[in-house]
């Protein structure tokens, strides 16, 4: 058993990892941003809908159409700030919240060894410093999500009625800053549903609620952008060709996320980077008896100890592998974009997740009654210890490519 001084010990070294981690990746931002943000046609309508806001009072188009082809929440934000400037800085916060609240749910899922790795995993993640690059909606949704993520946790966990509050609001943010909010919430609700014997049966009624409100912004935004602003977009885009596609794209996405896996090795054998989804999502499957971490304080009876820290990376697994489903589906269906770097930058908000289902799978692995010897120890930390070196290499590589990107021009009368 730990002595009286070790959870406090662990608790420090857990708050130094997160607090160092966070500052190297803000650095690493501040380094890529620092001549500013960059743009691609997507920002260039944002930005218009953003000005035209200001100016008159409503969301409209390069054009002079209405705005409808992406939820309002966005370009509100950044009508708000009314900068590049503010944005930058707005971009900087949705990254150093994303990696806290990350942080703070592996360290109830993980062991307290595993948790000290997350943050830095997180830290030096080049989807996410690539997201925060751009004047894209995707950075924020990381926050959003995040936020989402573990308060819905927390109040599964604790079942205080605050938790159920913010994963509400927050949840009913998701869909009206990014479509695939729908996405993730379906996956929840899934997720969810399968693990429902975990659920007191007081809980039903406020899961259930808490569902329904989720998603009541975004189904009105989409009446109104579908029904009155424009014409439907979905409609069958590329057949399944584009299907088994997007897979692939899918499967090498994560593969590089995991590995030093070269941008040019995509168009090889598809099949392979197909199967290699689906494998790598069997290898991340969670079993209920793996390792977790600390008890959430507000849990003091042991009587009721929760089922949540050994069920709830199910409820990740399912949320994350049906988002991407529904991405890929998306491509195939509708006018989602599609390919290797539009899959890396909408699937960025899984990254979070996916490390997280890694490193509970790393340690459950390590701490095998095989592997419990010295020599153990010392793998584990070689293994880490090359990972985090390759994505280090790999982030401040991009840092610089990002850095040389020309910036993008903005003002709020834009």
């Amino acid at each position: 058993m730990l002595s009286a001084t070790g959870p406090a010990r662990v608790r420090r070294w857990f708050e130094w990892s997160v607090g160092l981690a966070v500052l190297a990746q803000l650095a690493l931002f501040a380094w890529a941003t620092a001549p500013g943000l960059a743009g691609t046609a997507d920002s260039g309508f944002y930005l218009h809908a953003a000005g035209t806001l200001r100016t008159a009072g409503h969301l409209l188009n390069p054009d002079g159409s209405t705005y409808r082809y992406w939820p309002p929440l966005y370009p509100v934000l950044v009508a708000l700030g009314g900068s590049l400037g503010t944005l930058r800085l707005l971009h900087g916060l949705a990254l150093g919240l994303s990696l806290l609240a990350w942080s703070q749910l592996g360290r109830r899922l993980l062991p307290a060894g595993w948790a000290l790795v997350l943050p830095w995993a997180l830290a030096l993640s080049t989807p996410w410093l690539v997201v925060s690059k751009f004047v894209w909606g995707e950075v924020v949704f990381l926050a959003l999500v995040a936020g989402y993520v573990l308060a819905l946790f927390r109040w599964l966990h604790t079942r205080q009625r605050q938790w159920w509050g913010l994963a509400t609001a927050l949840g009913f943010l998701l869909p009206l800053h990014r479509t695939p909010g729908f996405f993730l919430l379906a996956g929840v609700a899934l997720g969810l549903l399968l693990e429902w014997k975990s659920l007191l049966r007081k809980q039903w009624l406020p899961l259930a609620g808490h569902l329904a409100l989720s998603v009541l912004g975004g189904i009105a935004w989409h009446v109104y952008a579908l029904l009155i602003a424009a014409p439907t977009v979905y409609r069958l885009n590329r057949g399944w060709a584009q299907f088994f596609s997007s897979t692939a794209d899918y499967g090498f996405v994560l593969s590089r996320w995991l590995a030093p896996v070269r941008a040019a090795w995509r168009p090889e054998v598809p099949i392979i980077w197909a199967l290699a989804l689906v494998g790598l999502l069997a290898w991340l499957w969670p079993k209920s008896s793996g390792p977790v971490g600390a008890e959430a304080p507000e849990m003091k009876a042991p009587i009721e100890a929760s089922p949540w820290p050994k069920r709830f990376p199910r409820v990740l697994w399912v949320s994350s592998s049906f988002f991407i489903l529904l991405l890929i589906i998306a491509t195939t269906f509708t006018r989602s974009a599609s390919g290797l770097y539009d899959a890396e930058r909408y699937v960025s908000v899984l990254f979070g997740p996916v490390i997280l289902l890694v490193l509970r799978r790393m340690g459950r692995w390590f701490e095998a009654p095989s592997l419990r010897r010295r020599w153990g120890f010392g793998l584990a930390v070689a293994v880490v210890g090359v990972w985090l070196a390759y994505a280090a290499g790999r982030s401040i590589s991009n840092a610089a490519a990002l850095r040389q990107l020309p910036p993008l021009g903005w003002t709020s009368a834009h």
